[in-house]
């Protein structure tokens, strides 16, 4: 993701100082450890543009992102690290809140959700996956109709 585009200060105004603490304090520290919080929040980034750069130009999108798009990368950087600690007991409501999010990153993908940013632009053109020998009807085949 673009540098700057999701940063940790946007996180801690969604989740409590406390959980984030219990999720990355292996150490126990008293202190949410930046190291994990940044590999979760880079790993939900890279899903997160895995889904949309399809349709929408990454390098255009703004700093903050849209709540709504915060609130995804949130959701999915708290799975993670659920996951990570808690992997044979994930609570249900992290795997619930986590397949929301997956859902609207699908639809948003899809083109069914709309969000306010930047898409691609393109010049019109035709994706084929075939190449000449296997086309069913080659340029051969054609001239001899």
């Amino acid at each position: 993701m673009n540098d700057g585009i999701y940063r940790r200060s946007n996180f801690g105004a969604i989740y409590l100082e406390d959980e984030l603490i219990r999720l990355t304090d292996d150490e126990n520290s008293g202190s949410v450890n930046s190291e994990r919080l940044n590999e979760a929040i880079n790993i939900a980034s890279n899903e997160f543009e895995n889904y949309v750069r399809d349709l929408y130009d990454i390098s255009l999108f703004s700093s903050p992102l849209p709540d709504q798009l915060t609130q995804i990368i949130c959701d999915i950087t708290i799975y993670n690290l659920y996951k990570r600690r808690y992997r044979l007991e994930m609570p249900e409501s992290i795997i619930n809140i986590y397949n929301l999010a997956i859902s609207q990153l699908s639809k948003i993908a899809k083109g069914e959700l709309q969000i306010n940013l930047p898409k691609k632009t393109t010049a019109g053109f035709i994706k084929i996956n075939k190449t000449e020998d296997d086309r069913i009807f080659n340029k051969d085949t054609l001239d001899s109709l």
